[in-house]
Protein backbone atom coordinates (compact mmCIF):
# COMPACT_ATOMS: atom_id res chain seq x y z
CA UNK A 1 0.00 0.00 0.00
CA UNK A 2 1.57 3.02 -1.25
CA UNK A 3 0.71 6.51 -0.17
CA UNK A 4 1.04 9.98 -1.67
CA UNK A 5 0.74 13.64 -0.57
CA UNK A 6 -2.50 14.99 -1.06
CA UNK A 7 -2.88 18.14 -3.80
CA UNK A 8 -6.65 18.70 -3.04
CA UNK A 9 -6.36 22.58 -1.82
CA UNK A 10 -8.24 23.58 -5.01
CA UNK A 11 -11.44 21.29 -4.52
CA UNK A 12 -14.27 23.08 -3.33
CA UNK A 13 -18.17 22.22 -3.00
CA UNK A 14 -18.68 25.20 -5.51
CA UNK A 15 -17.42 23.30 -8.41
CA UNK A 16 -19.58 20.41 -7.78
CA UNK A 17 -22.82 21.08 -8.75
CA UNK A 18 -25.11 20.90 -11.65
CA UNK A 19 -25.67 17.77 -13.51
CA UNK A 20 -25.66 14.81 -10.89
CA UNK A 21 -28.24 12.06 -11.41
CA UNK A 22 -29.10 13.00 -14.75
CA UNK A 23 -29.62 9.53 -17.24
CA UNK A 24 -28.80 9.54 -20.28
CA UNK A 25 -30.06 6.27 -22.53
CA UNK A 26 -27.89 5.28 -25.77
CA UNK A 27 -29.74 4.92 -29.22
CA UNK A 28 -28.52 0.80 -28.26
CA UNK A 29 -30.93 0.50 -25.57
CA UNK A 30 -28.66 0.43 -22.43
CA UNK A 31 -27.32 2.77 -20.11
CA UNK A 32 -23.57 3.11 -20.27
CA UNK A 33 -21.47 3.68 -17.38
CA UNK A 34 -18.07 5.12 -17.48
CA UNK A 35 -15.59 3.81 -15.02
CA UNK A 36 -11.92 4.60 -13.98
CA UNK A 37 -10.24 2.20 -12.93
CA UNK A 38 -6.28 1.94 -10.47
CA UNK A 39 -5.30 -1.01 -12.69
CA UNK A 40 -3.28 -1.48 -15.86
CA UNK A 41 -1.69 -4.44 -17.36
CA UNK A 42 -2.30 -8.03 -16.29
CA UNK A 43 -4.74 -6.40 -13.60
CA UNK A 44 -6.43 -4.44 -16.08
CA UNK A 45 -7.37 -7.30 -17.92
CA UNK A 46 -8.66 -8.93 -15.21
CA UNK A 47 -10.97 -6.65 -14.43
CA UNK A 48 -12.17 -6.32 -17.51
CA UNK A 49 -12.75 -9.85 -17.65
CA UNK A 50 -14.69 -8.90 -14.56
CA UNK A 51 -16.82 -5.94 -15.78
CA UNK A 52 -17.45 -7.93 -19.27
CA UNK A 53 -18.82 -10.82 -17.22
CA UNK A 54 -21.11 -8.09 -15.65
CA UNK A 55 -21.95 -6.73 -18.90
CA UNK A 56 -22.57 -10.36 -20.16
CA UNK A 57 -25.34 -10.33 -17.15
CA UNK A 58 -27.38 -7.27 -17.88
CA UNK A 59 -29.85 -6.27 -20.08
CA UNK A 60 -30.17 -2.20 -19.29
CA UNK A 61 -26.87 -1.01 -18.37
CA UNK A 62 -23.17 -1.65 -19.89
CA UNK A 63 -20.07 -0.34 -18.30
CA UNK A 64 -17.12 1.16 -20.37
CA UNK A 65 -13.95 0.27 -18.52
CA UNK A 66 -11.64 3.43 -19.76
CA UNK A 67 -8.49 1.69 -18.16
CA UNK A 68 -6.15 2.53 -15.62
CA UNK A 69 -6.57 6.47 -14.01
CA UNK A 70 -3.84 8.00 -11.53
CA UNK A 71 -5.52 9.57 -8.93
CA UNK A 72 -4.60 12.80 -9.27
CA UNK A 73 -6.37 12.25 -12.95
CA UNK A 74 -9.67 12.14 -11.10
CA UNK A 75 -9.20 14.57 -8.78
CA UNK A 76 -8.47 17.08 -11.36
CA UNK A 77 -11.47 15.59 -13.19
CA UNK A 78 -13.80 16.04 -10.44
CA UNK A 79 -12.57 19.81 -10.01
CA UNK A 80 -13.53 20.41 -13.46
CA UNK A 81 -17.01 18.75 -13.00
CA UNK A 82 -16.20 16.06 -15.63
CA UNK A 83 -15.63 12.78 -13.76
CA UNK A 84 -16.50 9.65 -14.62
CA UNK A 85 -19.83 7.70 -13.62
CA UNK A 86 -17.84 5.61 -10.97
CA UNK A 87 -13.95 5.43 -9.85
CA UNK A 88 -11.35 3.78 -7.84
CA UNK A 89 -9.37 5.04 -5.42
CA UNK A 90 -5.52 3.90 -5.27
CA UNK A 91 -4.65 5.96 -2.54
CA UNK A 92 -7.29 5.48 0.45
CA UNK A 93 -5.96 8.53 2.08
CA UNK A 94 -7.95 10.87 -0.56
CA UNK A 95 -11.24 9.64 0.65
CA UNK A 96 -11.95 11.95 3.39
CA UNK A 97 -10.71 15.02 2.08
CA UNK A 98 -13.21 13.92 -1.18
CA UNK A 99 -15.97 13.59 1.21
CA UNK A 100 -14.98 16.59 3.23
CA UNK A 101 -15.53 18.60 0.55
CA UNK A 102 -18.60 17.09 -0.56
CA UNK A 103 -17.17 15.45 -4.26
CA UNK A 104 -18.66 12.06 -3.62
CA UNK A 105 -22.19 11.02 -3.03
CA UNK A 106 -22.87 9.20 0.80
CA UNK A 107 -24.23 5.59 -0.18
CA UNK A 108 -26.03 4.47 3.51
CA UNK A 109 -29.08 5.10 1.96
CA UNK A 110 -28.71 2.92 -0.66
CA UNK A 111 -27.06 0.26 1.12
CA UNK A 112 -30.19 -0.23 3.65
CA UNK A 113 -32.92 -0.65 0.47
CA UNK A 114 -30.13 -2.63 -1.21
CA UNK A 115 -30.38 -5.71 0.93
CA UNK A 116 -26.61 -5.53 1.94
CA UNK A 117 -26.88 -6.75 5.31
CA UNK A 118 -23.67 -5.10 7.17
CA UNK A 119 -23.04 -8.58 9.45
CA UNK A 120 -21.92 -9.85 6.19
CA UNK A 121 -18.98 -8.15 5.69
CA UNK A 122 -15.59 -8.03 7.07
CA UNK A 123 -16.07 -5.36 9.52
CA UNK A 124 -13.01 -3.08 8.33
CA UNK A 125 -14.22 -3.68 4.86
CA UNK A 126 -16.85 -1.44 4.86
CA UNK A 127 -15.55 0.94 7.89
CA UNK A 128 -12.36 1.93 6.02
CA UNK A 129 -15.28 3.59 3.13
CA UNK A 130 -16.56 5.65 6.09
CA UNK A 131 -15.63 9.25 6.38
CA UNK A 132 -17.54 10.92 10.20
CA UNK A 133 -19.81 8.34 10.24
CA UNK A 134 -21.06 8.14 6.54
CA UNK A 135 -20.43 5.53 3.09
CA UNK A 136 -18.53 7.27 0.85
CA UNK A 137 -17.11 4.09 -0.95
CA UNK A 138 -17.97 0.25 -1.11
CA UNK A 139 -14.81 -2.66 -1.27
CA UNK A 140 -14.40 -4.68 -3.83
CA UNK A 141 -11.94 -7.51 -2.75
CA UNK A 142 -9.37 -6.77 0.37
CA UNK A 143 -5.84 -7.05 1.23
CA UNK A 144 -4.18 -8.33 4.23
CA UNK A 145 -0.57 -8.51 5.82
CA UNK A 146 1.23 -11.97 7.43
CA UNK A 147 4.83 -12.45 8.41
CA UNK A 148 6.29 -14.58 5.46
CA UNK A 149 9.36 -16.65 6.24
CA UNK A 150 11.88 -19.10 4.03
CA UNK A 151 12.00 -22.29 6.31
CA UNK A 152 15.70 -23.54 4.35
CA UNK A 153 17.43 -20.60 5.49
CA UNK A 154 15.71 -21.31 9.44
CA UNK A 155 17.52 -24.36 9.21
CA UNK A 156 20.66 -23.61 8.30
CA UNK A 157 20.33 -21.06 11.02
CA UNK A 158 19.50 -24.08 13.65
CA UNK A 159 15.78 -22.83 14.16
CA UNK A 160 12.86 -25.16 13.38
CA UNK A 161 11.71 -24.54 9.79
CA UNK A 162 8.05 -25.38 10.38
CA UNK A 163 8.00 -22.63 13.74
CA UNK A 164 7.90 -18.73 12.94
CA UNK A 165 8.41 -16.61 15.78
CA UNK A 166 5.15 -16.04 17.60
CA UNK A 167 6.18 -13.29 19.94
CA UNK A 168 8.16 -9.68 18.50
CA UNK A 169 10.48 -10.71 21.37
CA UNK A 170 11.16 -14.18 19.15
CA UNK A 171 11.50 -12.12 16.19
CA UNK A 172 13.53 -10.32 17.42
CA UNK A 173 16.45 -13.13 17.92
CA UNK A 174 15.40 -14.83 15.30
CA UNK A 175 16.13 -12.08 13.00
CA UNK A 176 20.00 -11.62 14.50
CA UNK A 177 20.41 -15.68 13.92
CA UNK A 178 19.28 -15.28 10.72
CA UNK A 179 21.15 -12.69 9.74
CA UNK A 180 24.60 -13.61 7.96
CA UNK A 181 27.39 -11.50 7.18
CA UNK A 182 30.73 -11.53 5.61
CA UNK A 183 34.33 -11.57 6.68
CA UNK A 184 34.36 -8.20 6.76
CA UNK A 185 31.07 -8.11 8.42
CA UNK A 186 28.96 -6.72 5.51
CA UNK A 187 25.42 -8.82 5.12
CA UNK A 188 24.62 -11.02 2.85
CA UNK A 189 21.42 -12.07 3.91
CA UNK A 190 19.19 -9.98 6.35
CA UNK A 191 17.09 -12.11 9.16
CA UNK A 192 13.91 -9.74 8.59
CA UNK A 193 13.67 -6.87 5.82
CA UNK A 194 12.47 -4.29 8.38
CA UNK A 195 8.82 -3.85 8.53
CA UNK A 196 7.23 -0.38 8.14
CA UNK A 197 6.65 1.76 11.32
CA UNK A 198 2.75 1.36 10.76
CA UNK A 199 2.90 -2.27 10.40
CA UNK A 200 4.59 -2.37 13.59
CA UNK A 201 2.18 -0.04 15.17
CA UNK A 202 -0.45 -2.42 14.62
CA UNK A 203 1.68 -5.49 15.81
CA UNK A 204 1.72 -3.37 19.29
CA UNK A 205 -1.47 -2.31 19.44
CA UNK A 206 -0.76 1.51 18.86
CA UNK A 207 -3.09 4.34 18.42
CA UNK A 208 -3.31 6.73 15.44
CA UNK A 209 -5.74 9.04 16.37
CA UNK A 210 -8.02 8.97 19.69
CA UNK A 211 -10.86 7.48 19.23
CA UNK A 212 -13.35 9.62 21.28
CA UNK A 213 -12.02 13.19 19.81
CA UNK A 214 -10.01 11.90 16.51
CA UNK A 215 -6.95 14.12 17.54
CA UNK A 216 -3.43 12.74 16.60
CA UNK A 217 -1.83 10.70 18.59
CA UNK A 218 1.73 9.91 16.34
CA UNK A 219 3.75 9.87 19.84
CA UNK A 220 1.15 7.45 21.64
CA UNK A 221 3.65 5.28 24.07
CA UNK A 222 2.33 1.82 22.25
CA UNK A 223 3.86 3.80 18.86
CA UNK A 224 6.73 4.93 20.71
CA UNK A 225 7.48 0.97 21.56
CA UNK A 226 6.47 0.29 18.17
CA UNK A 227 9.56 2.65 17.23
CA UNK A 228 12.29 1.76 19.95
CA UNK A 229 11.62 -2.37 18.69
CA UNK A 230 12.31 -1.14 15.05
CA UNK A 231 15.70 0.40 16.06
CA UNK A 232 16.25 -3.07 18.81
CA UNK A 233 15.45 -5.10 15.31
CA UNK A 234 17.70 -3.04 13.36
CA UNK A 235 20.59 -3.18 15.66
CA UNK A 236 20.20 -6.92 16.43
CA UNK A 237 21.08 -7.58 12.25
CA UNK A 238 24.33 -5.06 12.21
CA UNK A 239 22.99 -1.42 12.63
CA UNK A 240 21.23 0.87 10.47
CA UNK A 241 24.08 2.22 8.16
CA UNK A 242 24.67 -1.73 6.93
CA UNK A 243 20.90 -2.85 7.00
CA UNK A 244 20.51 0.40 4.64
CA UNK A 245 23.32 -0.19 2.50
CA UNK A 246 22.12 -3.87 2.08
CA UNK A 247 18.34 -2.99 1.34
CA UNK A 248 19.45 -0.12 -0.52
CA UNK A 249 20.44 -2.78 -3.04
CA UNK A 250 16.94 -4.43 -3.53
CA UNK A 251 15.22 -5.07 -6.67
CA UNK A 252 11.58 -4.80 -7.71
CA UNK A 253 9.28 -6.99 -5.22
CA UNK A 254 6.77 -8.11 -8.64
CA UNK A 255 9.76 -10.40 -10.47
CA UNK A 256 12.58 -12.05 -10.10
CA UNK A 257 14.75 -9.82 -8.84
CA UNK A 258 12.55 -10.22 -5.13
CA UNK A 259 15.32 -10.31 -2.61
CA UNK A 260 13.22 -12.96 -0.63
CA UNK A 261 12.94 -14.62 -4.14
CA UNK A 262 17.04 -14.49 -4.02
CA UNK A 263 17.56 -15.40 -0.44
CA UNK A 264 18.84 -12.11 0.60
CA UNK A 265 15.88 -12.06 3.66
CA UNK A 266 14.70 -14.95 5.87
CA UNK A 267 11.24 -13.11 7.31
CA UNK A 268 9.47 -10.24 5.26
CA UNK A 269 6.01 -8.82 6.45
CA UNK A 270 4.08 -8.55 2.91
CA UNK A 271 0.65 -9.04 1.46
CA UNK A 272 -1.55 -11.81 0.10
CA UNK A 273 -0.42 -11.15 -3.53
CA UNK A 274 2.92 -12.99 -2.63
CA UNK A 275 1.93 -16.69 -3.11
CA UNK A 276 1.23 -15.94 -6.95
CA UNK A 277 3.92 -14.24 -7.05
CA UNK A 278 6.24 -17.19 -5.53
CA UNK A 279 4.32 -19.80 -8.43
CA UNK A 280 4.90 -17.38 -11.31
CA UNK A 281 8.35 -16.00 -10.12
CA UNK A 282 10.01 -18.07 -7.97
CA UNK A 283 8.33 -21.37 -7.91
CA UNK A 284 11.72 -23.67 -6.05
CA UNK A 285 11.72 -21.02 -3.35
CA UNK A 286 10.08 -22.52 -0.19
CA UNK A 287 8.55 -20.54 2.03
CA UNK A 288 5.26 -20.35 4.77
CA UNK A 289 3.14 -17.49 5.92
CA UNK A 290 1.88 -16.94 9.27
CA UNK A 291 -0.09 -13.75 11.24
CA UNK A 292 1.99 -10.99 12.41
CA UNK A 293 3.82 -11.62 16.18
CA UNK A 294 2.32 -9.85 19.03
CA UNK A 295 4.60 -8.67 22.18
CA UNK A 296 4.46 -11.36 24.73
CA UNK A 297 2.96 -9.40 27.50
CA UNK A 298 0.29 -8.80 24.91
CA UNK A 299 -1.60 -11.85 24.16
CA UNK A 300 -4.32 -10.01 23.53
CA UNK A 301 -2.63 -8.78 20.22
CA UNK A 302 -2.43 -12.21 18.54
CA UNK A 303 -3.14 -12.53 15.02
CA UNK A 304 -2.89 -9.11 14.24
CA UNK A 305 -3.16 -8.05 9.97
CA UNK A 306 -3.32 -4.67 8.47
CA UNK A 307 -5.97 -4.51 5.83
CA UNK A 308 -6.57 -2.40 3.09
CA UNK A 309 -9.02 -2.31 0.30
CA UNK A 310 -9.89 -1.94 -3.50
CA UNK A 311 -12.27 1.33 -2.94
CA UNK A 312 -14.99 2.31 -5.28
CA UNK A 313 -16.74 5.49 -5.07
CA UNK A 314 -19.27 7.75 -7.16
CA UNK A 315 -18.56 11.61 -7.33
CA UNK A 316 -21.88 13.97 -6.98
CA UNK A 317 -21.64 14.81 -10.67
CA UNK A 318 -22.08 11.20 -11.71
CA UNK A 319 -24.44 10.95 -14.84
CA UNK A 320 -25.59 8.10 -13.38
CA UNK A 321 -25.34 7.54 -9.88
CA UNK A 322 -28.04 4.82 -9.01
CA UNK A 323 -27.20 2.53 -11.88
CA UNK A 324 -23.32 2.77 -10.96
CA UNK A 325 -24.79 1.58 -7.20
CA UNK A 326 -26.29 -1.01 -8.91
CA UNK A 327 -22.79 -2.28 -10.33
CA UNK A 328 -21.51 -1.73 -6.61
CA UNK A 329 -24.21 -4.18 -5.38
CA UNK A 330 -23.34 -6.55 -8.23
CA UNK A 331 -19.45 -6.77 -7.03
CA UNK A 332 -21.02 -7.92 -3.16
CA UNK A 333 -22.52 -11.07 -5.05
CA UNK A 334 -20.52 -14.55 -4.11
CA UNK A 335 -20.02 -15.07 -8.11
CA UNK A 336 -18.37 -11.71 -8.88
CA UNK A 337 -16.34 -11.95 -5.27
CA UNK A 338 -14.99 -15.51 -6.00
CA UNK A 339 -14.50 -14.20 -10.08
CA UNK A 340 -12.54 -11.12 -8.91
CA UNK A 341 -10.62 -13.38 -6.03
CA UNK A 342 -9.38 -15.90 -8.01
CA UNK A 343 -8.07 -14.16 -10.99
CA UNK A 344 -7.01 -10.86 -8.92
CA UNK A 345 -5.84 -12.83 -5.74
CA UNK A 346 -7.24 -10.17 -3.38
CA UNK A 347 -9.23 -11.64 -0.67
CA UNK A 348 -13.16 -11.59 -0.40
CA UNK A 349 -14.44 -8.69 1.64
CA UNK A 350 -18.07 -10.88 2.39
CA UNK A 351 -17.58 -13.02 5.19
CA UNK A 352 -19.44 -16.39 3.74
CA UNK A 353 -16.62 -16.56 0.67
CA UNK A 354 -14.00 -16.51 2.78
CA UNK A 355 -15.13 -20.31 3.75
CA UNK A 356 -15.29 -20.86 -0.30
CA UNK A 357 -13.24 -23.78 -0.93
CA UNK A 358 -12.40 -23.08 -4.06
CA UNK A 359 -10.23 -20.10 -2.98
CA UNK A 360 -8.63 -22.86 -0.71
CA UNK A 361 -8.10 -25.70 -2.63
CA UNK A 362 -5.45 -26.15 -5.10
CA UNK A 363 -6.83 -28.41 -8.03
CA UNK A 364 -4.04 -28.42 -10.21
CA UNK A 365 -0.47 -27.02 -10.46
CA UNK A 366 -1.57 -23.61 -11.83
CA UNK A 367 -3.22 -23.16 -8.49
CA UNK A 368 -0.44 -23.32 -5.94
CA UNK A 369 -0.59 -20.43 -4.68
CA UNK A 370 -4.01 -21.11 -2.92
CA UNK A 371 -1.80 -23.01 -0.46
CA UNK A 372 -0.32 -19.12 1.04
CA UNK A 373 -3.07 -17.31 0.42
CA UNK A 374 -5.78 -19.45 2.28
CA UNK A 375 -4.24 -18.43 5.25
CA UNK A 376 -4.93 -15.21 4.63
CA UNK A 377 -8.65 -15.90 4.07
CA UNK A 378 -8.34 -16.52 8.04
CA UNK A 379 -5.76 -13.23 9.07
CA UNK A 380 -8.78 -10.86 7.78
CA UNK A 381 -11.48 -11.92 10.07
CA UNK A 382 -9.50 -11.35 13.14
CA UNK A 383 -10.54 -8.77 15.58
CA UNK A 384 -7.32 -7.45 15.76
CA UNK A 385 -7.44 -6.83 11.84
CA UNK A 386 -6.30 -3.38 11.67
CA UNK A 387 -6.71 -0.23 9.26
CA UNK A 388 -4.89 3.35 8.92
CA UNK A 389 -7.87 5.38 9.96
CA UNK A 390 -9.57 7.41 7.49
CA UNK A 391 -8.84 11.22 7.98
CA UNK A 392 -8.08 14.24 6.05
CA UNK A 393 -4.76 13.85 6.77
CA UNK A 394 -4.04 10.03 6.12
CA UNK A 395 -1.42 10.25 3.62
CA UNK A 396 0.74 12.78 5.40
CA UNK A 397 0.39 10.92 8.21
CA UNK A 398 2.08 7.98 6.79
CA UNK A 399 4.51 9.80 5.04
CA UNK A 400 5.74 11.14 7.96
CA UNK A 401 5.94 7.80 9.47
CA UNK A 402 8.06 6.83 6.69
CA UNK A 403 10.13 9.74 7.32
CA UNK A 404 10.65 8.98 11.28
CA UNK A 405 11.06 5.19 10.26
CA UNK A 406 14.68 6.66 7.78
CA UNK A 407 15.23 8.42 11.03
CA UNK A 408 14.58 5.54 13.88
CA UNK A 409 16.77 2.51 11.52
CA UNK A 410 19.89 5.42 10.68
CA UNK A 411 20.41 6.26 14.64
CA UNK A 412 19.68 10.17 13.50
CA UNK A 413 16.66 10.44 15.72
CA UNK A 414 15.32 8.69 18.98
CA UNK A 415 12.14 7.14 18.41
CA UNK A 416 10.61 9.63 20.79
CA UNK A 417 12.22 12.80 18.80
CA UNK A 418 10.88 10.67 15.26
CA UNK A 419 7.04 10.57 16.62
CA UNK A 420 6.87 13.97 18.29
CA UNK A 421 7.98 15.84 15.00
CA UNK A 422 5.43 13.50 13.15
CA UNK A 423 2.92 14.70 16.17
CA UNK A 424 3.64 18.10 15.81
CA UNK A 425 3.74 18.36 11.91
CA UNK A 426 0.24 16.40 11.29
CA UNK A 427 -1.64 17.85 14.46
CA UNK A 428 -0.56 21.21 12.64
CA UNK A 429 -2.40 19.98 8.80
CA UNK A 430 -5.25 18.31 11.19
CA UNK A 431 -6.04 21.87 12.18
CA UNK A 432 -6.65 22.92 9.15
CA UNK A 433 -9.72 20.60 9.07
CA UNK A 434 -10.93 21.21 12.29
Amino acid sequence: MRWLPLPLTGLAVATLSGCSGRNETPSGGRIHLRVWSMWSGDEGEVFQNVVDVFNRSQKRLYVHNLGAVEDTKTLRAIVAGAPPDFFTLREPGYLAPLAANNALLPLDEWFRVSGLKEEDFIPASLQQGRYQGRQYAMPFLLDAGGLFWNPELFRRAGLRPDQPPRTVEQMLEYAKRLTRRDAWGEIRVLGIRPPELWELMVVFGGQVVDPRTGAVTADHPTNIEAGRYLHALVEAMGGGKRVQAFTAGFGNEQGTNNPFFLGKIAMMFNGQWNPYWFQIYAPRVPYDVAPFPHPANRPDLARSTWIGQNMFCIPRESRHPREAWEFFVWMQTESAQLLFAETMHGIPNIRKVLKDPRLRTAKNPDEVWKRGYAKFLDFVDSPNARFFPITPVATLYLHELSTAQEFIISGNKTPEQALSDVQRRVSAEMKRWS
